[in-house]
């Protein structure tokens, strides 16, 4: 044989198949990754295009004035009626309204929540100033009675936080999946969640005492971190569980885009269509945004909700990972008697 032969032989890669043989998983995966990014991408860019008011809530005083507004502005936006300019700065502050109209002799006020976020915010004062015009009058004050920190002008924060934390527990929970053969399951479940409540602790850390773009306490913060991210390691884990492989992308889908572009942190849930906003609120990003929020500008109002539906979800994925996990053992042990059980072919008879 010559020396070319033995150099071309040596270079030629074995072991591997050859590409017709695993083109069908190459292509899957191609299909993957251009239906995560779609979604991601479609998501995010589809909702911001045209955003529409649904039962925005808003505070007008003065019952004909109320009773106006909510003939011009439909299903648009949810009317109250305040009695008194006090009280509708009390609707805001609270949490039951994103705006409050005020009418005067001397021109209309309008009172905002900032911390609503800036779409929510316009929206409302764009139809509050539509209802004044509507009266002959004109909007000639606006005061933020709950205005965004100093450090977050922009807004931005909260979803930062949440996709932040979101992001850190899905990779946590892959890192868990991969240890499947090397690991006992409560092991992976108890490095889950230490290391959930880790991640929640140096993000609440760094938005709130060092940058000051979350004015909730700290130990607040972590608190609700902590439930988003166990919930979505704990979930990402129940899910892969069950469908197998696939449960990485249905994840993705579900917590990291679907979960973070309807939280309400890039565009307020009362912006988004009526079902998607009630899906945004469902999932733990969603709950987890609404419930910072909460804590960091309305005194802890309307945080009993998101934290009740993050506490839910990982209730049902801790159950849902012990009952695969026993199903799984139970069909292991079957296959094992089944096999012990077999009859052993006679031997072959040597002529």
């Amino acid at each position: 044989m010559s020396n070319e032969s033995i150099t071309n032989n040596a270079s030629t890669p074995t072991g591997f198949p050859p590409v017709r043989r695993i083109l069908p998983v190459l292509v899957t995966q191609v299909l993957v990754a251009m239906t995560v990014a779609g979604a991601f991408a479609g998501l995010y860019i589809g909702l911001q295009k045209a955003p529409t008011p649904h039962h925005l809530p808003v505070a007008v005083v003065g019952t004909q004035v109320a009773d106006a507004a909510g003939d011009a502005l439909g299903d648009r936006a949810d009317v109250r009626t305040a009695d008194t300019p006090s009280d509708a700065r009390d609707l805001v502050r609270s949490r039951d309204a994103v705006a409050a109209l005020v009418p005067g002799s001397d021109g209309w006020t309008l009172y905002t929540a900032g911390a609503e976020g800036r779409s929510a915010t316009t929206a409302a004062t764009t139809m509050l100033s539509g209802v004044a015009a509507g009266a002959g009058a004109s909007v000639t004050r606006t005061q933020d009675v709950v205005p965004l920190a100093t450090n977050d002008a922009q807004g931005i924060a909260g979803f930062y936080l949440v996709f932040g934390t979101t992001l850190a527990a899905f990779i946590l929970a892959q890192v868990m999946n991969s240890l499947g053969t090397l690991a006992r399951l409560r092991t992976r479940i108890i490095v889950t969640v230490v290391g959930s409540i880790a991640a929640a602790a140096v993000v609440a850390v760094i938005a709130g005492p060092i940058d000051g773009a979350v004015p909730a306490a700290t130990g607040a913060v972590i608190v609700v971190l902590s439930l988003l991210a166990v919930a979505v390691s704990l979930s990402t884990m129940a899910v892969t569980s069950i469908v197998g492989p696939m449960g990485v992308i249905v994840s993705t889908l579900l917590f990291t885009t679907l979960g973070n572009a309807t939280s309400g942190a890039t565009i307020s849930t009362h912006l988004l269509p009526p079902v998607l906003a009630t899906v945004g609120q469902a999932l733990p990003p969603g709950a987890a945004f609404g419930a910072v929020t909460g804590f960091s500008y309305f005194d802890g109002a309307g945080t009993t909700v998101p934290l009740l539906t993050l506490g839910a979800w990982i209730v049902v994925a801790a159950v849902a990972l012990a009952v695969a996990h026993r199903v799984r053992i139970g069909s292991a042990r079957r296959r094992d008697v089944t096999a012990i059980a077999a009859p052993v072919p006679p031997a072959a008879v040597v002529a």
